[in-house]
């Protein structure tokens, strides 16, 4: 009986998980660890933790629209186009004619409704306001173009309400549909 003590006792280290250094081996591999990035654009996403929802353009409170009334988005952050693409894309940045305009699809009749009554307004890519942004891509085209870095890029747009007959008091609005293309 007293043999077979020491082979019970190694037959219970073995199952324990020990092992004499005679019996020791090892063996090894790879893990190959892989991601593909592909070319991608993302607007008003938040993507970039910057909590993005839409681009807000706001002409505040006027009485009567007899001069001009100068309106901007944010220059970066909430409130300002924000578009995120992969790093060293070429995207530009198209905005349409809105849900409004007095004729279909056309940039240059953009216009906020309230009820059956309209305000007349022009979105720009500059603060002279002398470039209208529209939604046209290409050499000859009216968007705004730009390079991706890889991180959430803030785009100001520039906002104008000409004089006009002032309509009926209420709050007119309109929503343009931004478009990157990359």
């Amino acid at each position: 009986m007293k043999a077979f003590t020491p082979i019970l006792a190694a037959a219970a280290l073995a199952a324990a998980g020990f092992t004499t250094a005679a019996n020791a081996a090892t063996a090894t591999g790879n893990l190959q660890v892989k991601i593909t990035i592909t070319k991608e654009c993302q607007v008003n996403s938040g993507s970039g933790g910057a909590g993005a929802g839409d681009a807000v353009l706001d002409f505040g409170s006027r009485g009567v629209l007899n001069a001009n009334v100068d309106g901007q988005t944010a220059t970066s952050g909430t409130g300002a186009i924000q578009v995120q693409c992969t790093s060293g894309t070429a995207y530009q940045i198209g905005l349409n004619a809105g849900l409004n305009p007095s004729s279909p699809g056309d940039i240059n009749t953009r216009r906020m409704k309230n009820g059956t009554e309209f305000v007349s307004y022009q979105l720009y890519q500059d603060s002279a306001r002398t470039t209208v942004w529209g939604n046209t891509t290409g050499a000859s085209g009216n968007t705004v173009s730009k390079t991706a870095d890889g991180t959430v890029q803030g785009t100001q747009v520039f906002g104008r309400v000409p004089p006009q007959t002032t309509p009926s008091a209420g709050v007119y609005s309109d929503t343009v549909t931004i478009t990157v293309t990359y």
